[in-house]
């Protein structure tokens, strides 16, 4: 995706090398994988020696192992085995893991809620840290780790209370951006799945944060598709070197380069419209009149800062990166899902229809999508985007039920076994789209079978204080986009596909297929025109 050989890329260049065939199965890999672990991967840059002696650690390094690259390789291609050898030996209590970036603590499920209502135990603590948020081109990451907590607050406050606004224009979006990537050829088409929707759901959420200015263009999308890869990868890059080299070695790594590029780039294309929405807000206000609110996130940001700085540019960079891929990679899984199962994509599609006919794109239609709600909380169930969850740093001390203590400084992470617990679920590594519309039917978990709904075994956006705010807007992105493809669009995999979708794996990190290949073809309409909603 990225050529090694060019200092600063053209615009045109970077959309030329994403559009090229997939192919090179070690890089996307490497690419995918840690791309898509955005806020779930950011604990990994423990440093020094072991304070917790207490806590077992169960992958030492071996001989003469000097610069750790041995344990620092196992575990980026065995990370799951490790897993599994700490759960098999100290079954419910802590272990710690060497990573390739240092040393974690990994916490048994059962600790889901201690962890999730602890003040001392904070994400953005690590951001800036693990991040390199000092380095030209991570500003993302600074902003991300601000005490004043803007981004989420904008989420929060803001993005989540839009909902019921927000969902014809995100619908029209994705309208055009489906006919745009898929067509409406009624032959069967394959393509590389993963890679049109992630076009799809760049457009559509910058639909939302930016309106009809600039959801549309094309430099923008391409930073946006693009960032989250390089920075992800630049720096897992940087962690295999010294703290007092890394302040070096970015000037040559060739992500580091991109992300010096592309964040000079997106404020050149943001900050002409955040300067004329200033501009028309201060003529108003001298005049006494109420400034024009266009209710997006640019004025989100804007009213939520309260005046405090804040580099609007990167804060939209920002509100991308972190809702684009982990949606991307969860819709892919879901549609490879469905491929497999004809008769599910038959009822889900009647269950959209009759919603859509019933009550169009309001918040109760998409609510009573109860299958829909299910099958998308199923294949995460299968398989989140990471094999652990609930990312923490100590900041102080913190006793811990079972006796041991993590000591101020240590990341921590819990572990996602839960989710396939033969106590909490019948077969619980059969994919199963009805499930949770069971689960809902019953009173003792109607409450924690919706999608957006976080348990100890349901732990793919977190729980607790640090729980992923922006899972309500993408719930509704999600199903917002697979009404229109399954309205429009029948599916199927190829005959050399496997029985069940595999992802690939990487450190922690659970990515689906981003080349497996999926047929499409246009349907006729059924009587429904979704278009017209």
């Amino acid at each position: 995706m990225t050529s090694l050989a060019v200092v600063e890329p053209t615009l045109q260049a970077q959309r030329e090398s994403f559009s090229l065939p997939i192919h090179d199965a070690t890089y996307l890999l490497v690419r995918g994988s840690v791309a898509l672990v955005l806020g779930v991967i950011l604990f990994m840059n423990i440093h020094g020696d072991s304070k917790v002696s207490s806590i077992p650690l169960i992958n030492q390094a071996k001989g003469l192992d000097i610069a750790n690259w041995g344990w620092r390789w196992r575990f980026a291609f065995y990370a799951e085995e490790l897993l599994q050898k700490g759960m098999a030996l100290y079954k419910d209590r802590p272990f710690k893991l060497m990573t390739d970036s240092g040393e974690i603590i990994v916490l048994p499920s059962n600790l889901v809620s201690t962890i999730g209502s602890e003040d001392r135990l904070l994400l953005r603590e690590s951001v800036a840290e693990d991040f390199h948020a000092h380095l030209p081109g991570f500003e993302v990451f600074a902003a991300a780790a601000r005490y004043d907590q803007l981004g989420q607050s904008v989420v929060r406050k803001r993005l989540t209370r839009s909902l019921n606004k927000i969902t014809e224009p995100l619908s029209q979006e994705v309208s055009f951006a489906t006919e745009l990537r898929l067509g409406n050829g009624k032959e069967w088409k394959k393509v590389y799945i993963y890679k049109e929707i992630l076009d799809i759901v760049a457009r559509s959420s910058s639909r939302v944060f930016l309106g009809p200015e600039i959801c549309r263009n094309e430099d923008w999308l391409d930073i946006t598709k693009r960032y989250t890869s390089e920075a992800f990868i630049g720096s897992a890059i940087l962690r295999a070197f010294p703290n007092w080299f890394r302040n070096v070695a970015h000037w040559v790594i060739p992500q580091c380069r991109n992300l010096r590029w592309m964040a000079p780039k997106a404020r050149e294309i943001i900050t002409p419209f955040i300067e004329e929405r200033r501009r028309l807000r201060a003529e108003s206000l001298a005049k006494g009149e109420e400034p024009e609110s266009f209710d997006d996130a640019i004025d989100w940001f804007e009213d939520e800062s309260n005046g405090a700085p804040y580099d609007a540019a990167i804060a939209q960079l920002g509100l991308s990166m972190a809702a684009i891929h982990t949606t991307s990679d969860l819709l892919t899984e879901t549609l490879l899902r469905l491929a497999r199962r004809p008769e599910l994509v038959e009822e889900l599609r009647s269950e959209v229809i009759q919603e859509l006919r019933k009550d169009g794109w309001k918040k109760t239609s998409l609510y009573n999508m109860k299958l829909l709600d299910s099958v998308i909380k199923e294949s995460q169930r299968l398989r989140p985007i990471s094999m652990v969850s609930m990312v923490r740093k100590a900041v102080e001390d913190v006793p811990l039920p079972t006796g041991e203590v993590i000591p101020k400084g240590h990341r921590t992470v819990v572990l996602t076994d839960q989710h396939r617990s033969a106590e909490l679920f019948t077969n619980p590594d059969e994919f199963d789209g009805h499930r949770f519309v069971r689960q809902r039917a019953c009173p003792e978990t109607e409450n924690t079978a919706h999608f957006v709904s976080t348990t100890s075994s349901s732990l793919g956006f977190g729980h607790g204080k640090h729980a992923c705010p922006g899972r309500f807007f993408a719930a509704n992105e999600l199903k917002v986009i697979l009404c229109h493809l399954l309205v429009k669009y029948d599916f199927k995999v190829g005959p050399d596909a496997p029985a069940e979708p595999e992802p690939l794996k990487y450190s922690f990190a659970l990515q689906a297929d981003p080349w497996a290949q999926l047929y499409l073809k246009r349907r006729d309409r059924d009587g429904l025109d979704i278009d017209a909603i």
